[in-house]
């Protein structure tokens, strides 16, 4: 059975949530900030893209807004199926739903639990909100990292349907997350890293791996460096590891 966080089961979590909402002094009037900064995981954007244009014109929920952010609470996406604007004045790409500039909130929620959770109407902290209930849920990558978070919003209550949507949303977005992934690491690597990276996990040194293919050791670090870039790695056991997993050795 799957755990899903909620005021009914869970309000020491939710009173917790609400407490330091009130000591860090977050005023209930506001609307959360748009973020200027240039938006980053363009590939978790596109996974969400991709599975809801498939979906657009096939379900009926034309009282919700989808949303995805990424791991800091910051939305990347949205698709609305209600064009009242109720909804749609308040979801924008940029927006922080973090706790600290949102209050509680099922994205921060999520966040702070890691767990799948609904907020309802008047649960939320930010007089805004209080209109709207939610749920949402993690999107995780293979290691169990958070990489966002997958909401629905409605003007009405959450029901089974939107926990049925919300499970597909998350169990494909991961999986396309993953594809897309494993495709740009692909596209990005020359036979050479390839020769390279292959050569690093038998343990050649960067001396034994500029003799056997021919060239030197400035350019075997040059194409570590590269690989460590890739794979947005901190280290070439890092990158390994996630060769491994995609099956590029």
């Amino acid at each position: 059975m799957i755990e899903i966080v909620s005021a009914d089961k869970d309000r020491d979590i939710f009173e917790r949530s609400w407490g330091r909402c009130l000591k860090s002094g977050l005023n209930k009037s506001i609307t959360p900030n748009i973020n200027p900064v240039q938006l980053e995981d363009n590939l978790l954007a596109d996974a969400f893209k991709n599975i809801v244009g498939k979906l657009d014109g096939t379900i009926a929920l034309t009282d919700s807004m989808l949303i995805i952010t990424d791991k800091n609470g910051i939305v990347l996406e949205t698709k609305s199926f209600d064009k009242s604007a109720e909804v749609n004045y308040l979801m924008k790409s940029g927006m922080a739903l973090d706790e600290l500039n949102a209050g509680t909130n099922a994205i921060s929620m999520v966040l702070n639990t890691g767990k799948i959770s609904i907020v309802r109407k008047k649960e939320h902290y930010i007089e805004c909100f209080k209109d709207l209930s939610c749920i949402a849920a993690p999107i995780f990558d293979k290691d169990s990292n958070i990489l966002g978070v997958i909401d629905i919003t409605t003007c009405n209550d959450i029901n089974d349907v939107h926990k049925v949507l919300l499970l597909f949303l998350k169990k494909t977005i991961e999986s396309d997350y993953y594809e897309l992934s494993a495709k740009e690491i692909l596209n990005g690597l020359d036979v050479i890293d390839i020769e390279i990276l292959n050569l690093l996990a038998y343990g050649y040194t960067d001396s034994q791996i500029s003799k056997r293919i021919h060239v030197s050791i400035s350019n075997v670090k040059y194409h570590k460096n590269k690989l460590r870039k890739i794979f947005k790695a901190k280290s070439i056991r890092d990158c390994i590891y996630k060769a491994t997993k995609i099956g590029v050795i």
